[in-house]
């Protein structure tokens, strides 16, 4: 078999005429597309997450955004915007005052660890007296707390062993249990499995996988998502990390939560300025693993940010007979994050925290 070079049509120069005349489309087409791109404040997020014209419209209306994102499984997601004027440092300022940052008509408790962890930062923290009450008949495979098996043992043996309040004996011991958490997780990375239910859940496992969903993080902040992945292992100097706890309304219960904030700074072309990611390491309820992304993208001339906010969690109530039921009103939850977002605008706009933490702690 022979092979037969492509000839130029009509010879060398008409050839060279030919190409000059097809460049100038071609150069134009990327051209633009790279114009294109370059003036998009979100092109950060695709191509798996997409704000769309009149959305971009609505924002520059002075509006806030907000809508359910495309999910598998026992996944709920959300995606919220807002534009703002502010810059990386006051973002910052605010999101280290995280109890001030949080206040709301949702967030009945909150308060941020000290760095070691202490006893005494969680001082305001309670659970509610139905959660006292199930304390009393939790069972591994059978428990309205997501606990392990061996913290369920801690907290019914600190009721029975309790001389005078049981209640006060509870609340103590759970405040250790969170305490244990924070602490191995910070020296370890390990959290210790959801055995509340009939299969026992690994939360590091259902993290990974809400990590894979973001793939914007992997394409774009590949070291970013390594510091995640591997925490406390793969240290990160770039990044500044602290914890918090909140006790918070959520679809008829109080829920508390134990969140990990991790902050990075960018001046790269096309990143945000400041990424903030929300990862939570514990939930007494409904929550499987949580991930949240805070951008702050950079807007135009005028000074106009936006704030944008992405949120995958997984929650192990979605089947069931008040699976539907469920899921909305978790999704309805989520979709109040244009409230959020805009009591958010309206704190960050006012002028920097009454007591701004303005040091920048080093990477854990």
């Amino acid at each position: 078999m022979t092979t037969r070079a492509i000839s130029p049509p009509n010879g060398g120069r008409h050839f060279a005429r030919y190409l000059t005349y097809l460049s100038v489309p071609m150069i134009w087409f990327v051209h633009a597309a790279l114009s294109q791109s370059s003036n998009d404040p979100f092109a950060f997020f695709r191509p798996s997450i997409t704000i769309s014209n009149s959305e971009h419209a609505q924002l520059d209306d002075g509006n806030s955004i907000a809508r359910v994102l495309p999910t598998k499984g026992f996944e709920v997601a959300v995606l919220a915007a807002t534009p703002v004027r502010v810059d990386g440092d006051r973002l910052l300022a605010w999101e280290r005052r995280i109890e001030e940052l949080k206040q709301n008509s949702h967030v009945l408790a909150i308060g941020r660890f000290s760095d070691p962890p202490r006893i005494e930062d969680l001082a305001g923290l309670e659970l509610d007296s139905a959660d006292v009450s199930a304390t009393r008949s939790c069972r591994p495979r059978d428990c309205e707390i997501k606990l392990s098996s061996g913290e369920m043992e801690q907290l019914q043996s600190a009721e029975a062993q309790a001389q005078g309040n049981r209640n006060a004996a509870i609340q103590q011991v759970f405040r250790q249990i969170v305490l244990n958490r924070v602490q191995q997780y910070v020296a370890n990375g390990h959290i210790p499995p959801n055995e509340d239910h009939r299969q026992q859940v690994q939360p590091a496992s259902h993290f990974a996988l809400l990590l894979d969903r973001m793939p914007f993080l992997r394409a774009r902040l590949p070291q970013l998502v390594a510091y995640l992945r591997a925490y406390p292992l793969n240290a990160n100097p770039g990044v500044e990390s602290f914890f918090y706890w909140s006790k918070e309304h959520f679809a008829r219960k109080a829920v508390i939560s134990v969140t990990q904030v991790s902050m990075v700074r960018n001046d790269g072309s096309g990143l945000p300025e400041i990424l903030i990611v929300g990862r939570n390491i514990f939930s007494t309820h409904y929550i499987d693993a949580s991930l949240s992304v805070t951008a702050l993208m950079r807007g135009d001339a005028n000074d106009t940010n936006y704030l944008v906010y992405i949120n995958r969690t997984e929650v192990d109530v979605l089947h069931g007979a008040f699976g539907g039921m469920i899921r909305h009103a978790i999704e309805d939850h989520l979709k109040k994050s244009t409230e959020t977002l805009t009591e958010l605008r309206q704190r960050l706009e006012s002028g920097t925290p009454a007591s701004d933490l303005t040091r920048i702690s080093p990477s854990r």
